[in-house]
């Protein structure tokens, strides 16, 4: 079961959900979407290797995921998420952050860096969304599951499992606490966030981004397109991109131990 943390309110008498741990420089986790999606469920691993570092890791739910509020009268647009991220920091007193994020959490990575480059020291993105037009995203094998069983209601265990074994390479590596971590959140969420997501291409921005960057693409990616990997090395002016082969949209999950060594390397550089 996935274990409570903290919780705090920011404006619009929204709760945001999340875990702070450690001392020292703060890194911020952004989760990525899907159903049952969570900071938990996405970085439980690396958030403790970080701890365990020397860092301060912050890791809330997104607004519409996990504990957090998921108000069904907004559209969660990268604004959206982005003010309210910016609220949560301002009310823990934390100014200056590097930024973790993977899929839609990677977008909003570069969204904050973009908006709040006096704020955003490092980025470390994982497979992040918002550098490719929609129709790009909607034809992925798994972006395609994703919005059809979610959006289309009576989403059930055997869903959320065919879910998750597009996520890995291997399929074998989905386990029964990954399940059901996932069926402890369902129940919670609604389809507004889906129904309403609304990330811009930034891709033309990826120059203005000058905090230094550090990419990880797997390269058999069903929800991502790993072409995204060369708009990184390409766009950001202080990006290093890692790719790996046999690895799907779960980076953190599925190179676990490397993945955690080079954010420590990277963020102590």
């Amino acid at each position: 079961m996935i274990p409570e943390g903290k919780y705090v309110d920011v404006a619009d008498s929204f709760r945001f959900h999340y875990y702070d741990e450690g001392e020292g420089d703060v890194v911020v986790f952004l989760h990525g979407s899907g159903t049952g999606a969570s900071g938990h469920t996405n970085f439980k691993n690396n958030f403790s290797a970080l701890r365990d570092a020397g860092f301060r890791v912050i890791l809330p739910d997104l607004p519409g995921y996990g504990f957090s509020s998921k108000p069904d009268d907004v559209i969660y647009s990268l604004d959206y998420f982005n003010e309210k991220i910016i609220q949560f920091l301002d009310l823990l007193g934390i100014n200056k952050f590097s930024l973790i994020g993977n899929s839609l959490g990677g977008a909003l990575s570069i969204g904050l860096g973009l908006k709040y480059s006096d704020r955003v020291q490092k980025l470390i993105l994982m497979a992040p969304g918002g550098i490719e037009e929609r129709k790009a995203y909607d034809s992925m094998p798994g972006i395609k599951k994703l919005l059809t069983d979610f959006l289309g209601g009576d989403m059930d265990q055997s869903k959320i499992e065919g879910l998750l074994e597009l996520f890995p390479f291997d399929a074998s590596i989905v386990n029964e606490e990954m399940i059901q971590e996932r069926m402890q959140i369902l129940p919670l969420m609604n389809t507004q966030v889906m129904a309403t997501m609304d990330i811009p291409n930034m891709e033309n921005d990826l120059h203005l981004l000058n905090q230094p960057t550090l990419a990880f693409w797997g390269v058999n990616d069903q929800f991502i397109p790993v072409s995204g990997a060369m708009k990184i090395g390409n766009g950001c002016p202080n990006a290093q991109v890692m790719l790996f082969s046999q690895c799907g949209h779960w980076v953190m999950i599925e190179r676990e131990k490397i993945f955690n060594e080079a954010c420590i390397n990277f963020l102590l550089s």
